[in-house]
């Protein structure tokens, strides 16, 4: 309550001092017009202060700007073994991330009972480590290969280490492309009736949990 009475009384205050200026202006044009000009010249003098130095946009700036994909971020373990992580990820290496995570999701449906949230985003998390680490430099494993490294992955201390030195903010990438193209894929499904079958058609044999709830956000059902 004493909040309150403070912030009324502030405001009380505040339009009264603004009346009273305002009051001032009209009984005093010449003032009124003074103030005018030194306002319009402060606010050309910030204008010209915060003004961006315009720079043609060449090829060699997009080479150059490509060049970080390449930087790499040492880890180190106290036994002295070591990897190296990706500082920034490349969208186009995102791309194929991608696509072959969710092949492997859906050869691991068809073969195995429903896949857990919690287990999803662990076979996400060990993706990335394949593609943005130097830990290998294969990414073609087999689905048979997959589960066995992925399994002994799991159980690693060494990978949750690693895992934590990618930049957050490449991570935040990573989701925010996942869910870009699921939007767009789901823009393209309202309008696509066969597409719509063979999606529902999908979900139903795909073993995954809360189907309906899936259904409804892909496919807007009134």
């Amino acid at each position: 309550m004493a909040s309150t009475a403070t912030k009324a009384s502030t405001t009380a205050k505040t339009t009264a001092a603004t009346r009273t200026i305002e009051a001032a202006n009209s009984t005093n044009p010449s003032t009124n017009t003074s103030k005018a000009i030194k306002t319009a010249a402060s606010s050309k003098k910030s204008t010209k202060s915060k003004k961006v130095k315009n720079t043609k946009l060449t090829l060699d700036n997009l080479v150059q700007d490509a060049d970080k994909y390449e930087k790499l971020h040492r880890v180190s373990f106290e036994d002295g073994r070591y990897t190296e992580v990706y500082t920034c990820f490349r969208p186009t290496r995102i791309d194929e991330m991608l696509v072959n995570f969710s092949e492997f999701i859906t050869e691991y449906n068809r073969r195995f009972s429903e896949l857990k949230e919690n287990k999803l985003m662990d076979y996400l998390s060990l993706h990335i480590l394949l593609f943005f680490s130097t830990l290998t430099e294969r990414t073609d494993y087999s689905f048979d290969e997959k589960v066995d490294i992925f399994t002994k992955m799991l159980d690693s201390e060494l990978a949750e280490t690693i895992f934590e030195h990618f930049d957050k903010t490449e991570i935040q990438k990573i989701y925010s492309r996942i869910w870009k193209k699921f939007s767009m894929y789901e823009e393209m499904v309202q309008d696509n009736i066969e597409l719509q079958s063979g999606l529902l058609d999908y979900i139903d044999n795909a073993n995954l949990e809360n189907t309906d709830v899936i259904k409804n956000v892909l496919i807007q059902n009134n």
